[in-house]
């Protein structure tokens, strides 16, 4: 289910190549999926979906892409502590 969902945000052009277009939307969605999976416990899921909201956010939203990066950067420590 959240490889469909995955595959829904971030879209594939004509060509079959992954589309890199921003979209707010679909950055928004995303990152309501990776804070889900985060609550979830799922921190792997969680990172991937984050990184995509981060791809699909616009660059002139400064404080969203700002907040991305922090959350992915917190998420991947966590994931780091939870494996040893």
């Amino acid at each position: 289910r959240a490889t469909a969902f995955l595959s829904s945000i971030v879209g594939k052009s004509d060509d079959g190549k992954l589309s890199s277009k921003y979209d707010a939307k679909k950055a928004d969605e995303a990152y309501k999926a990776g804070m889900a999976a985060m609550a979830a416990g799922k921190l792997d899921e969680a990172i991937q979906f984050l990184n995509i909201a981060l791809a699909k956010c616009p660059p002139d939203k400064t404080s969203a892409v700002a907040k991305l990066q922090s959350l992915i950067s917190v998420t991947s420590q966590q994931l780091r502590n939870s494996s040893n």
